[in-house]
């Protein structure tokens, strides 16, 4: 807008400037309502933003009960549990079982010898660790951190085993491993040759013999008997290291926890027994021994002469060994966590011992699902019905720019509330919205087409939840539809069905029966497609060609005789054998939005055509007011434009007028100056 200098009316006398002031005031008008409607499109925003927000949030608690485990829960009670504690879900058996865990699993760990620092360097003569048939290599010198690093770093190790160094005091360190995984089959294994880290630091055990001048040299004994890991065998009265070495290495039973070996001493050989699952305290020497006496591997008492280890240990892998009461045999885990023992169980075993285990469904957490639900409904339809009903204070209008001026920031911002009062009133989204809403809640779900799911529980009301009777509740809460729940017919029939109450909310099929698919039927043909899809997972699909019932196979496995396979998004129907007189299918496809869905299926899918991102009927709208103003914001621009426009021609105009007043003025003077110097000149 152009500038209005404060010396208008000089000549004229007349406040020009306020005059223009005036007249813009009185152009600026269609200014005013545009940004007035602005206001009207930014609290509407807001109003929907807030209708979109609530059935979010009302589709949250859905969300949970379209899920049948959301109503279908188990509990899992155990009578004991530090041997065993348990989690279910919907699909576990119900019952009561006895437990006795005779062992655990147990992970292979392994603890070397003392050493004085962590960080200090070890030398060794070659400097290889192998572990699982991996060799690696960590040089001549490390200390017992460097060598935890490159075991745990090593991409082929590191994923079976994990090296620690512990801290038994300020000066008493050892290197521990542990396998990742508990049981038998997760078990570390070492190699007697290429690991003389692990063999120096006792974790790979060793018992060598005295020093003998020859390899082949027979060696005298009075039985030969050399008993290892509770196996005896027999070398006889005369035998060379080498003979012993092979006698202990071809032995099935032995060989597999221990290996024979030559150790070239520099000065003479010696005889080694390496342990291939741990430290020294793995080989059991116990029995008729006289061979190894004789070498000087062991001691009279049967000790080892020359352990290369003290104070090491070693805890082999176990497995998880249980029985259960009505099953025969002892159940065999590699973990303490099982998973696949029932359907829908999780057992975490601690300890050895005995626990009864009881399963039971559990209705707490149902009720408590249906409550959330019920009271986020009653929540949103009670603020849908209060936008679609309320009404504007009578006479509340937008305030003017001088009314603004007269006021406190807080008491425009009551008014404007005051504005915002009404803008959904009757809005056709909201209508349809609350229709929906109330229509779904009040529907019956079949299991077919006119054919209710059962004869007792068809509907919400049948178990209890209804907008209520008259005296029992509010006229106005059954006007506005909110739910209520009676909490002793909910809870009895969560009791004595609850698979339908779950079907109530959560089924999202519908079950054909005896369908003929599309296909030729003439002893050719193998391959048919079913009328309705995608399949529901929820429904075992029943295939009967020629009369007889076939086995379903899945995955890549391609039905033979007797067997079908279904293409679960598609409906394709695959048979191993073509039928050649009749093909009747049974089965269900999923549904979302009939009345075969249940509630909670129908209202999420009606919710998330409102809701979603974009798409949504509310966001679309929203958007679309987001055009309006900006059109309005074009709009405000462009008669702003011309309203400065106008301005300037005001000032112009007014200018050239005071020009005009002033000369006239001036003329006016003149002529008065002159016709009295005439008057003045006649007098004389």
């Amino acid at each position: 807008m152009a500038s209005i200098f404060n010396i208008w009316g000089l000549a004229s006398g007349v406040d020009t400037g306020n005059v223009i002031k005036a007249l813009m005031l009185s152009a600026k008008a269609p200014v005013t309502r545009y940004e007035n409607q602005q206001l009207e499109i930014k609290w509407k925003q807001e109003a929907l933003n807030t209708v979109k927000e609530k059935l979010k949030t009302l589709q949250d608690a859905i969300s949970i009960l379209t899920d049948k485990e959301g109503i279908v829960t188990k509990k899992g009670v155990s009578s004991n549990e530090s041997v065993l504690s348990i989690s279910t879900t919907g699909s576990a058996p119900l019952g009561t079982y006895i437990f006795e865990v005779l062992d655990i699993a147990r992970a292979h760990t392994v603890t070397g010898n003392s050493y004085a620092s962590r960080s200090e360097k070890l030398t060794f003569s070659q400097g290889y660790i192998t572990i699982s048939g991996k060799t690696i290599s960590v040089g001549n010198q490390a200390s017992l951190l460097d060598i935890a690093q490159a075991i745990n770093q090593d991409a082929d190790i590191g994923q079976y085993v994990s090296a620690s160094v512990i801290s038994l005091s300020s000066n008493e360190y050892k290197l521990v491993l542990t396998a990742k995984q508990t049981g038998t089959t997760n078990s570390i294994t070492f190699s007697a040759e290429n690991n003389d880290i692990l063999i120096s630091l006792g974790i790979v055990g060793q018992a060598q013999s005295d020093t003998f001048i020859s390899t082949t040299d027979p060696i005298t004994f009075t039985t030969g008997n050399i008993t290892i890991n509770g196996k005896t065998i027999n070398i006889g009265t005369s035998a060379s290291l080498e003979d012993i070495v092979d006698a202990i290495n071809s032995d099935i039973d032995i060989s597999s926890k221990v290996k024979a070996s030559i150790v070239d001493t520099g000065s003479g050989y010696r005889l080694a027994i390496t342990s291939l699952i741990g430290s020294i305290d793995t080989i059991d020497f116990s029995g008729n021994n006289d061979a190894l006496i004789t070498l000087g591997v062991l001691n009279e008492d049967s000790t080892v002469k020359y352990p290369n280890g003290t104070g090491v240990k070693t805890q082999l892998a176990t497995d998880l060994k249980f029985s259960i009461s009505g099953i025969s045999g002892t159940v065999v885990r590699q973990s303490n966590k099982v998973t696949d023992l029932f359907d829908g169980v999780t057992l975490n075993i601690n300890s050895t011992g005995t626990s009864i285990v009881t399963i039971n469904y559990d209705t707490s957490k149902a009720v408590s699902n249906i409550e959330r639900f019920v009271n986020v409904y009653n929540e949103t339809i009670t603020y849908i019905r209060t936008k679609l009903t309320e009404e504007r204070e009578e006479g509340i209008d937008f305030l003017t720019e001088n009314e603004k001026a007269n006021m406190t920031y807080f008491e425009i911002q009551q008014h404007n509330e005051k504005l915002k009062v009404g803008l959904l009133r009757n809005d056709s989204t909201l209508r349809e919205i609350e229709e929906q809403l109330r229509s779904i809640v009040s529907g019956v779900v079949h299991k077919a087409q006119n054919t209710p799911i059962s004869s007792t529980i068809r509907s919400l009301a049948d178990i209890g939840i209804s907008t209520g009777r008259v005296g029992y509740v509010s006229i106005e809460d059954i006007i506005a539809g909110k739910l209520t729940i009676d909490y002793e017919a909910l809870n009895e029939a969560l009791t004595e069905s609850p698979e339908l109450v779950a079907e109530i909310f959560s089924k999202s099929y519908t079950f054909i029966q005896d369908e003929t698919p599309d296909g030729s039927i003439d002893g050719s043909n193998t391959t048919f497609k079913l009328k309705y899809a995608p399949i529901s997972y929820d429904v075992r699909p029943m295939v009967y060609a020629d009369g007889v019932l076939l086995t379903q196979v899945f995955g890549n496995t391609n039905p033979g005789a007797g067997q079908f396979k279904i293409d679960y998004n598609t409906g394709t129907l695959i048979l191993g054998q073509a039928p050649t007189t009749s093909l009747r299918v049974s089965y269900g496809y999923r549904s979302t939005t009939d009345s075969m869905a249940g509630i909670a299926v129908r209202l999420n899918n009606v919710l998330k055509r409102y809701t979603e991102e974009v798409t949504g009927v509310i966001p679309y709208t929203i958007n679309n007011l987001t055009s309006e103003y900006k059109a309005l914001s074009e709009l405000i621009s462009d008669t702003n434009a011309r309203l400065s426009l106008y301005e300037e021609s005001l000032i112009r105009k007014f200018t050239a007028l005071e020009s005009a007043i002033a000369s006239l003025q001036s003329q006016s003077s003149y002529l008065s100056t002159y016709i009295t110097g005439l008057q003045k000149q006649g007098g004389k």
